[in-house]
């Protein structure tokens, strides 16, 4: 095989084999030791590492309810809870379908207030 072939083969490899950020990711930084998830949950039998005060990362994902973000740094990726990042900007931007104008609830969720002419 061609020296230049080769090397075209192995570039191809390489760009194939390494993680490919998403063009809106954000950085965010941790406010405290966080714990890093593998799954969105805070079950501690799903650790994989750790965050230190003041690291940086970039934020892939998160959650609908923007409580957990999957972030990247220099170790293992995982979730962490988002309360813990600063960055709302950054949080914001990784939230799918998120309002910011709409209501928290569901106007058809029952709040336990009578409707109708109860009132």
């Amino acid at each position: 095989m061609k020296p230049a072939l080769l090397a075209a083969a192995f570039l191809s490899a390489l760009a194939l084999a390494s993680p490919v950020l998403p063009a809106e990711a954000a950085t965010a930084r941790a406010s405290d030791k966080i714990t890093i998830f593998a799954v969105p949950t805070d079950d501690y039998s799903r650790v994989v590492g750790l965050l230190q005060a003041g690291e940086v990362v970039t934020i892939d994902t998160c959650n609908a309810q923007g409580t957990w973000c999957r972030v990247f740094h220099d170790g293992p990726t995982g979730w962490v809870l988002a309360s813990f990042l600063i960055g709302a900007q950054a949080k914001i931007e990784a939230t799918p379908g998120r309002s910011l104008t709409a209501p928290w609830f569901s106007e058809d969720a029952d709040l336990g207030v009578p409707k109708g002419n109860g009132w």
